[in-house]
């Protein structure tokens, strides 16, 4: 009878297995791309505002205060030819340099995942913050964050150059990527995690879920060194789910801003596709989108006083929640400028994010609801910043699918903790209505409408490696 040798006892010198050391390897990776992701945020807010003040305002400053109103530009009636210029530019840059700085970002991002195992050009690290900042700075209707998402994930193709990084781990990076230009923007280490875990990598193993984190949390922290422990929206007035917010309204409240998604991406999408139809030639179209945009801000300046539709209307967006914004007319008038304004400046070839400009829009949805139930003495007047709060949630989860991002984004965005349920609630009713009527979020339908099918939500590593 043979005795089978037993296996040598690990030396205390070799503790790590090699999935743990390849694991402990793609956290320090992680943390690196955090660490470039929110220096380069830093410098992208400098280079927007830069270009903001000197165009809009015509004051050399290097910083904005995004909870400001812009003053009234120098150029007067003459504002429309700014960001047509701006168009001209963007347009010239992603013709000759990058095409993919066109867009939102994130569906670049999942062509790159999908279809060429996560690589990307390296030139979009410069070119598309570049080209953001052109066309918010100049006037454009768009957020902040696509810009550093993309430029978070385009940092993978530099760090491949210098280690030839395998696919599986490419991949890794790019969804760390994703998830810590949310979080150095918006100060949200967590929704940027949820983020690049549910739509761009939905992939929930210990050390890629491990990795994907700590690129977040050091992401954020580099920019609070800079910009201090800041929360982007106002906090509100909320109070535990009770008996005098039942869960019906935040149900309900889910099916308003589901519908109100639809029309978003719809909009979006069919200005895309007929601007692309009737003005074939880039330059021309998206000139011509863009002088439309000036012209919504001039409409916007002489309703309200006030240019809501520059950027990702977060000072616009402050106001709705904590209640500035009163009149039903003008908060209509708002919703429909900033829907059109957003379609025209993505959908004729602009470069910029969509979630801020769904926050704007998913929060006046939800106060117009609210303001019918208040009519109705179904809601308490004082709870209507928790309104507009969850229709936030509501919207992103919607249009963005990201289900469980779009809630702890909003209340990361805010400070306000009590209204997690209602949050939750709201997002999980949006998302479920839309997917009934829709399969397809903002971020995969271009790509469909373009041939490349990408299924919501999903993706399958090859390397099951384990992590």
């Amino acid at each position: 009878m043979s005795i089978e040798p037993q296996p040598r006892p690990r030396r205390v010198g070799s503790i790590l297995y090699p999935q743990a050391r390849e694991g402990v390897f793609l956290v320090l990776l992680g943390a690196l791309v955090g660490l470039l992701t929110g220096l380069g945020a830093i410098a992208f807010h400098f280079l927007v505002a830069i270009i903001h003040n000197v165009a809009i305002t015509g004051k050399l400053q290097f910083d904005q205060n995004l909870n400001v109103h812009t003053e009234p530009s120098i150029w007067g009636w003459a504002l429309p030819i700014l960001p047509a210029l701006g168009g001209l530019i963007v347009i010239y840059l992603a013709r000759h340099y990058a095409p993919e700085i066109q867009g939102a970002g994130v569906s670049q991002v999942l062509e790159a995942i999908h279809t060429r195992e996560g690589r990307m050009r390296r030139s979009i690290a410069l070119l598309r913050p570049l080209a953001t900042a052109i066309t918010i700075g100049t006037g454009g209707s768009a957020g902040r964050e696509g810009p550093a998402m993309q430029f978070g994930a385009a940092i993978t193709s530099w760090l491949d150059t210098i280690m030839v990084l395998p696919t599986h781990r490419r991949v890794h990076l790019l969804g760390c990527g994703i998830g810590a230009g949310i979080a150095a923007v918006f100060n949200a280490p967590l929704g940027g995690w949820f983020l690049a875990m549910e739509v761009i990598l939905p992939d929930w193993r210990p050390w890629t879920i491990l990795s994907t984190l700590v690129a977040t949390i050091v992401a954020s922290q580099v920019t609070v060194m800079v910009f201090g422990n800041f929360h982007l929206l106002p906090t509100v007035i909320s109070t535990p789910v009770n008996q005098t917010m039942p869960l019906l309204i935040f149900a309900g409240l889910g099916l308003v801003e589901a519908l109100g998604s639809i029309i978003f991406i719809v909009t979006l999408s069919t200005t895309t596709h007929i601007s692309e139809r009737l003005l074939p030639n880039a330059y021309v179209r998206h000139a011509l989108g863009m002088f439309l945009v000036g012209l919504l801000l001039l409409l916007s300046l002489a309703v309200t006083g006030h240019y809501y539709l520059i950027g990702g209307s977060y000072v616009g967006t402050g106001d709705i929640l904590r209640g500035t914004l009163t009149d039903t007319n003008v908060l209509l008038i708002l919703l429909v400028l900033k829907l059109i304004a957003t379609s025209l400046t993505i959908g004729s070839g602009g470069s910029g994010g969509i979630f801020s400009p769904s926050l704007f829009i998913g929060a006046a949805i939800a106060m117009l609801y609210g303001y019918c139930l208040t009519q109705w003495h179904v809601l308490s007047p004082h709870l209507m910043g928790t309104i507009g709060l969850c229709g936030m949630a509501g919207m992103i989860a919607a249009s963005t699918g990201a289900l469980l991002s779009a809630p702890i984004m909003v209340i990361e965005l805010t400070g306000n903790y009590a209204a997690l349920l209602p949050a939750i609630l709201t997002a999980v009713s949006a998302f479920a209505v839309r997917r009934m009527f829709m399969k397809d979020s903002i971020y995969t339908l271009p790509l469909r409408r373009r041939g490349v099918k990408i299924q919501e939500n999903h993706y399958v590593l090859e390397n099951n490696d384990g992590r």
